[in-house]
């Protein structure tokens, strides 16, 4: 009766252990203990988790940052590589967003802003954050201008500007 116990004991971890395994799942993650849950920034495990804004408000819409102006994109190919100008401001600094996240290398001038990267790495075809502006100017006035969006062998991407802000992939 005692082997029984231990012989059950061991089949329950053993099942546990492969639903919690974040290797079973791209998902999963490996503080959450089920498949396809990831954690949000809340603390809590959900399919759809919360996520931080480009300002790091959890759930927020990016419109709180003190000093930044975010440049949006919606785009079905990779992103190996931008520049463009801005308009009307003085960019102070440029960061985060999935520039950074990809890994991107980013450096930027007063007017103008560079991203590529070294390694190949490439940004996600989706929609989100780009970069995050520190800029010094009347917000209301800025505007991308002069875009160039390349793909991993360097061939321009084609998209439009909209709003002022955002990248737009044209097919």
């Amino acid at each position: 009766m005692k082997n029984l116990f231990i012989i059950l004991f061991l089949f329950l971890i053993s099942i546990y252990s492969i639903g919690c395994d974040s290797s079973n799942s791209s998902t999963n993650s490996s503080d959450c203990p089920f498949l396809n849950q990831s954690l949000g920034c809340d603390g809590v495990c959900a399919e759809n988790p919360l996520q931080n804004d480009a300002c790091g408000i959890c759930d927020g819409d990016g419109s709180t940052c003190d000093g930044l102006w975010n440049v949006f994109y919606d785009v079905d190919v990779p992103i190996a590589g931008f520049q463009f100008d801005v308009n009307e401001g003085n960019i102070i600094n440029a960061s985060g967003g999935a520039a950074t996240e990809a890994g991107l290398s980013v450096s930027n001038s007063s007017s103008t802003v560079l991203a590529f990267s070294f390694s190949g790495a490439t940004i996600p075809p989706g929609t989100g954050t780009l970069i995050s502006l520190e800029i010094t100017g009347d917000s209301n006035s800025f505007c991308i201008k002069d875009l160039v969006l390349s793909n991993i062998s360097g061939d321009s991407i084609p998209a439009i500007i909209k709003n002022c802000n955002t990248i737009i992939y044209l097919e």
